[in-house]
C-alpha cells in the first residue's frame, strides 16, 4: 500500500521561492494544494534540503538562502538519509541508465521505501519513476 503523500523536490522549493523562476505561478498554485493536504503529508529529505538552500545561496545569497532554509525546516516534515538510505540510493545511483543525480537517487530511495505516490518536481526526469509527478 502507498503512503498518501507528497515528496518535495528542491526545484519546487526553488520555484516557489523565487518570484523570477519560470515555474513560480505553477509552484504556487501546487503550495495551495499542498497546504490544503490534497495529496497527503508533505515530505522532503536532508539532502533536498542541502541542495535548494545551497542553490539559493549561490543564486539569491545568504540572507534569502537561510531564509528558505527556515521556511523549509519550519513546513515541512524532514527525512534523515542514515546509512540503509544512503546505501539504497547509491545502489539506484549505480544501477540507474538515467542521469539522476546521487540527490534525485536518495529521493527515489525514500519514496521507493515509503512507496510515496507523488513528487513536486519540475524535473522531467521523475516522470520515469513509479510515482505521479506534480509540476
Amino acid at each position: 500500500m502507498r503512503l498518501v503523500a507528497v515528496f518535495l523536490d528542491a526545484g519546487y522549493f526553488l520555484a516557489l521561492y523565487n518570484e523570477n523562476d519560470v515555474h513560480h505561478k505553477r509552484a504556487v498554485i501546487l503550495a495551495e494544494k499542498i497546504d490544503a493536504n490534497e495529496f497527503g503529508q508533505a515530505i522532503t529529505s536532508d539532502h533536498i534540503f542541502d541542495e535548494a538552500v545551497s542553490v539559493a545561496l549561490r543564486k539569491f545569497g545568504k540572507e534569502k538562502a537561510q531564509a528558505l532554509g527556515k521556511q523549509i525546516l519550519d513546513s515541512v516534515f524532514m527525512v534523515q538519509c542514515d546509512r540503509h538510505l544512503f546505501d539504497a540510493a547509491f545502489q539506484i545511483f549505480n544501477s540507474s541508465n538515467e542521469p539522476f543525480s546521487f540527490t534525485d537517487c536518495t529521493s527515489q530511495a525514500i519514496m521507493d521505501l515509503v512507496q510515496i505516490k507523488f513528487i513536486a518536481t519540475f524535473d522531467r526526469l521523475f516522470e520515469k519513476l513509479n510515482v505521479e509527478v506534480l509540476n
